[in-house]
């Protein structure tokens, strides 16, 4: 199964570049979180966990192979922490829970969040629903300069990320 969940690793990183995403490595940064270095390559062949670390945004959900953007006027927003927690907002609810990374490999779980309904805007709740599924399945990871992708084992599900700088 790891030659189908790189697939999605790589079709996500397909999606990246097709989405035009890949003019920010020219861009400077003073964050010590992450700073692009020039000539960077567009698929890196190891990762390091610790550039996990850090504010991130969903752009993408892909949700049985196919590319979704997210419900307009939503922002489902992931931070991670060096001490194997993360933090985020959902668009609708904040949740928590710990993760751990190797080069490739990341582990998600403990989630919790408060589950309130929101009616607003269309199709929130199903986003949520979509987003936590594959957060709790995700198993590998592949970082793109500012971009990360996270997928499931089975290669069918994703999730990409944009890094955020204050």
């Amino acid at each position: 199964m790891r030659t189908s969940g790189m697939g999605i690793v790589l079709m996500m990183a397909g999606c990246i570049l097709a989405a035009g995403c890949a003019g920010y490595l020219s861009e400077k940064t003073n964050n010590p979180i992450h700073t692009p270095q020039s000539g960077s390559s567009i698929l890196s062949s190891g990762n390091d966990s610790s550039s996990l670390v850090g504010p991130w945004y969903v752009k993408v959900l892909i949700i049985g192979g196919s590319p979704k953007a997210p419900v307009p006027l939503t922002g489902i927003q992931l931070t991670f922490y060096n001490n194997g927690s993360f933090s985020g907002f959902d668009s609708c609810n904040p949740y928590t829970g710990r993760w751990q990374a190797d080069e490739k490999n990341i582990t998600i779980h403990d989630i919790e969040n408060l589950m309130t309904w929101c009616n607003e805007p269309p199709g929130v709740m199903e986003q949520e629903s979509e987003y936590f599924a594959v957060l709790n399945n995700a198993s590998l990871y592949m970082m793109n300069g500012e971009d990360m992708a996270l997928s499931d084992a089975t290669g069918k599900n994703g999730l990409i990320f944009k890094q955020v700088f204050f």
